[in-house]
């Protein structure tokens, strides 16, 4: 049985990256960058105006005669000379000749003629300079960096087209168990419903990801010939239930028989103790439990960072920071605690029920709470260490 740190470490060690493709910039939404992605202009392109109200010639005097304008888009065509000015607007081309842009509402015009009223204006002022967001062939987003909205408006920005990402994961999802049965059909004593492969599958969803989900039962052939099709079909293979020792926990055996060497199995954390990991060639197998809170909470803390790190995620881990408890409380045992939260501001709130069968705090849980195994008690405002959960 190993730690959770050490098993983190573990996973992002044997996780493989993905080969690298080419996608258009408008369809890379959500994908990780492969390399990185240098400027091919300066960012602005030109000088380039802040602000309406007038490029000046010179600074020092308050008195301009007005020669022209300039709005956005217009090719430069003005020289400016000793107390001139031209009327510019936010993003148009500033002249060379220009020194300064004052601001429209520090100034009074009559006809062709502006009047600084009561204001120094400094040399350069509301002037976006040529290559001051970014300079031409400088770096202007990492290799591994998600490509979200802003990325890929900012890569837009620079004539960005193509971009090289990594590819995407080809998961499957099993879920196993003689109990379970699809949703909407008639609940029979003995008989649950399956909620496993729906809940993480809105997981990957999350991480704009998809899986091939199976269903089977308790039966030790079928788990077998199941595991080994989707082995060799899968970039990662997510298991629920049918990894511990009981009689009909047919899982570890079926690994086992076609190949899957053992990374780890069972991690010194509640819940998810009976957590496995696995690798077939550069498959990665995940044996999560199968009670939904425990089998959700691995996959946040184990799954998430391989799938990441598969495409070349810099930070492949979820976001972790600290706050304060809101109240006492007592662990058992010498496992470390992972427990649903709710953070607000500095104060973090554990939720009352934390049962590894019962999800339903999930559904006000924005955290994962984290109670080393060496610590029992803890008093408020204490400071703890929470994982921010995907919302």
């Amino acid at each position: 049985m190993i730690s959770p740190v050490d098993a983190i470490n573990k996973i992002k060690e044997f996780t493989p990256v993905l080969r690298s493709e080419e996608l258009l910039l408008s369809d890379a939404l959500g994908r990780i960058l492969s390399e990185d992605v240098k400027a091919p202009i300066d960012m602005p392109p030109f000088n380039q105006s802040a602000m309406d109200g007038y490029a000046l010639g010179n600074i020092g005097n308050d008195r301009f005669d007005i020669i022209g304008e300039h709005k956005a888009g217009d090719k430069p065509t003005y020289e400016l000379s000793q107390n001139e000015a031209i009327r510019i607007f936010t993003g148009a081309l500033v002249p060379d000749s220009a020194v300064a842009v004052v601001k429209q509402e520090d100034v009074t015009r009559t006809d062709n003629i502006i009047q600084i009223m009561g204001k120094t204006v400094l040399s350069g002022e509301n002037i976006r300079l040529k290559g001051e967001q970014i300079k031409k062939g400088h770096i202007a987003v990492k290799q591994g960096t998600p490509l979200y909205a802003g990325t890929v408006g900012y890569l837009s920005t620079l004539g960005v087209t193509n971009v090289n990402v990594s590819a995407k994961p080809t998961i499957t999802i099993i879920t196993t168990g003689s109990e379970l049965i699809k949703p909407g059909l008639q609940l029979e004593p003995g008989l649950i419903y399956e909620s496993n492969s729906v809940m993480l599958s809105a997981a990957l969803f999350r991480e704009n990801l998809e899986a091939n989900i199976i269903t089977i039962e308790d039966d030790k052939e079928k788990t077998r010939e199941v595991l080994s099709n989707a082995s060799e079909h899968s970039d990662a293979i997510i298991i629920t239930g049918g990894v511990s020792v009981g009689d009909y926990d047919f899982v570890y055996d079926a690994l086992q028989s076609i190949g899957v060497e053992d990374i780890f199995y069972k991690v010194a954390q509640k819940p998810g103790k009976p957590l496995y990991v696995g690798k077939k060639d550069k498959t990665m197998v995940f044996g999560l439990p199968g009670n939904p809170a425990a089998a959700l909470t691995c996959f946040y803390f184990y799954v998430t960072p391989s799938l990441r790190k598969m495409q070349g995620h810099l930070y492949p881990e979820l976001i972790r920071t600290f706050a304060r408890l809101d109240s006492d409380f007592e662990k058992n045992g010498t496992l470390t605690n992972h427990l649903k939260g709710y953070l607000n501001g500095k104060f973090v709130t554990i939720l009352p029920k934390q049962s590894s069968a019962m999800l339903g705090d999930f559904t006000d849980a924005n955290c994962i709470v984290i109670l080393p195994g060496d610590y029992k008690l803890w008093e408020r405002n204490d400071l703890v260490e929470v994982m921010i959960l995907p919302q």
